[in-house]
């Protein structure tokens, strides 16, 4: 689609459309829908480049691309969940033995301390454990990671 500009130029315009399409002849079966969006011009470049160099169609490496990142925020939403969960039940000092390791990480909001209980403010150095107990994230305040 294109349109006139205050220039008089024409300008190609991007525009999102939502079309059905049948998988297969039974119409129980499941329909892939087509989704048109628009973009800036620099963005329909990056993604016609990078679909050139790794040599797929731009529908396939867009469809990647959001399949990507939905399943990155779902993992985001249930890591969240999962520290939510620990900062609220505790743990006990076998827990905390059993981590493999420790991330050193800033705080990007306040937490709690999964030892103490105390807060750790935003901004502060608190660690991350690697390799927990029942695949928990476990976040401790720098004076309890000394101490453990």
């Amino acid at each position: 689609m294109t349109h006139r500009t205050n220039g008089g130029k024409m300008k190609k315009r991007h525009r999102t459309v939502v079309k059905e399409q049948k998988v297969g002849g039974n119409s129980g079966e499941r329909k892939d829908r087509v989704l048109q969006t628009r973009v800036p011009g620099s963005l329909y470049s990056d993604l016609v480049s990078r679909a050139r160099r790794l040599r797929v169609p731009v529908s396939n490496l867009v469809r990647n691309i959001l399949e990507d990142s939905t399943r990155m925020v779902e993992n985001i939403l249930e890591g969240s969940m999962e520290i939510a969960e620990t900062l609220s039940h505790g743990v006990n000092e076998k827990d905390l033995q059993s981590v493999l390791g420790w991330q050193p990480m800033i705080a990007n909001r306040d937490l709690a301390c999964s030892r103490c209980s105390e807060t750790i403010p935003k901004g502060a150095e608190t660690f991350a454990s690697v390799g927990s107990p029942d695949g928990r994230t476990l976040v401790v305040c720098a004076g309890c990671k000394s101490a453990i």
